[in-house]
């Protein structure tokens, strides 16, 4: 798993640590940053049209975000 490829890094790292987060103490924490990543590269991206493939992957990764963050893990 150390060895994975990132096509988008910038949100990407964030939003694994969340997913693979097993620590219910840590995992809250971890959705909100990688929530907070996410948001902000939608932004960046806002008036683009080139980045498709990539503003799919981010409403897909802020879908699961909320999903995770709902479940009694993140409570």
């Amino acid at each position: 798993m150390r060895n994975v490829v990132l096509k988008y890094p910038i949100w990407q790292k964030p939003y694994r640590a969340a997913v693979i987060e097993t620590n219910p103490k840590l995992l809250k924490q971890k959705i909100a940053g990688a929530e907070q990543a996410a948001i902000l590269r939608l932004k960046q991206l806002q008036n683009s049209a080139d980045n498709h493939h990539e503003l799919i992957a981010l409403t897909d990764a802020l879908t699961a975000l909320k999903i995770l963050g709902e479940t009694i893990w993140a409570e």
